[in-house]
């Protein structure tokens, strides 16, 4: 089971919709996922408590809260735009 954190500004609207989009993509990706939700100030906590295997912010996210995962920027889960890419991008990260 892999894990994958998304975060927002307040843990509401753009990470609930970042998370439904994803579940989705892993569900036909083959990859069993278990979602960690949280607003941007909880990262750093959440990262020592969970271990993610990737991080996927809707917007810019400061890299020392990261403790070296990977970082996927889901800003297109919001706009649309580039959703395809992204999703691949966090795929490959998930099935290393």
């Amino acid at each position: 089971m892999k894990k994958i954190m998304v975060c927002c500004g307040s843990s509401m609207i753009t990470s609930t919709m970042a998370i439904n989009k994803l579940k989705q993509a892993m569900q036909d990706a083959g990859i069993g996922a278990k979602f960690i939700q949280c607003k941007f100030a909880e990262v750093q906590g959440k990262v020592k408590e969970e271990r993610p295997d990737v991080i996927v912010p809707t917007g810019a996210l400061k890299d020392t809260l990261t403790d070296d995962v990977p970082v996927v920027v889901g800003t297109c889960f919001v706009t649309g735009v580039g959703e395809k890419d992204t999703i691949e991008k966090i795929v490959e990260i998930l099935k290393k």
